[in-house]
């Protein structure tokens, strides 16, 4: 029964009952903005209350960006990608802080996917001075005197990015990178690929903590490497932890590894 009403929310209450710790998780979906995350004002209540707030990374987004920006550039872009498509993409990217040259295919392939959500599934608006929901809550807990924890460096993102995927060549990448192109650039309807962020708006989830993860190293190796943290955490502090949300799914995923260390975890059910 615990989990009965685990579709209708994004936030979880995780309790070390012999130690007295009261903890929070939030599972989030990076390209919403500042004005998704103050509707809910029970996420800054919570983020407040917190000794510790912890996220996968804390290096500034102007950090990852100029990793990207210090690499030698290729023109691999430029003669992997069909002409009208490189063209499209140089409209796209004009006023992007990464080099489109120095980007990796599947890098590129995410970033535009980001794009998708963030002008398709309209997941950012003109009032958004935020547009990443990670890096919103670490502004407000710095701002808040709290304390701040990254679970993993950026650069390691990167890297697992492209451990994931096999570190795919352009060719393999080509015709989503094309696909994605295109459809940013159209008036088309796509309301179709928003599923997620629509559903994630309208907290109507499904965390399918009975069934298996895939074997990957994106979730279910970094959850791993986390869970050798986290407890101890939780066991002292009272804590904030905001993580992309299919790190909360399945059996692999946080939730149901807590609860298996043997904490409380339970709902909390937000309104906006």
């Amino acid at each position: 029964m615990q989990f009965s009403m685990s579709q209708n929310t994004i936030l979880w209450r995780v309790t070390d009952t012999v130690n007295h710790k009261t903890s929070t998780i939030v599972g989030t979906f990076h390209q919403f903005g500042n004005t998704f995350v103050d509707s809910i004002p029970k996420i800054r209540e919570l983020l407040y209350k917190s000794d510790l707030a912890i996220f996968e990374s804390v290096c500034k987004t102007e950090h990852t960006q100029a990793l990207i920006n210090k690499r030698k550039a290729s023109n691999k872009v430029e003669r992997k990608l069909k002409k009208k498509d490189f063209a499209k993409l140089q409209v796209l990217s004009k006023n992007w802080k990464v080099d489109i040259y120095k980007l990796r295919p599947i890098e590129l392939k995410w970033k535009l996917q980001q794009e998708f959500q963030r002008i398709k599934c309209n997941t950012n608006n003109s009032l958004d001075t935020w547009t990443h929901f990670d890096n919103y809550l670490e502004h407000l807990a710095r701002e808040n005197n709290i304390k701040v924890l990254g679970l993993e460096t950026d650069s390691l993102q990167l890297e697992l990015i492209n451990i994931q995927y096999n570190s795919p060549k352009w060719k393999d990448e080509r015709k989503d990178i094309s696909s994605l192109i295109n459809m940013l650039l159209s008036n088309d309807d796509y309301s179709e690929y928003c599923k997620m962020a629509n559903e994630y708006r309208n907290f109507g989830l499904a965390y399918d903590f009975e069934e298996p993860c895939d074997n990957d190293v994106l979730i279910q190796g970094r959850n791993e490497k986390w869970l050798q943290v986290l407890p101890n955490l939780f066991r002292t502090n009272n804590c904030f932890l905001a993580v992309g949300l299919f790190h909360l799914k399945n059996t692999c995923g946080l939730l149901e590894q807590l609860k298996s260390k043997g904490f409380l975890v339970e709902p909390i059910i937000v309104r906006r």
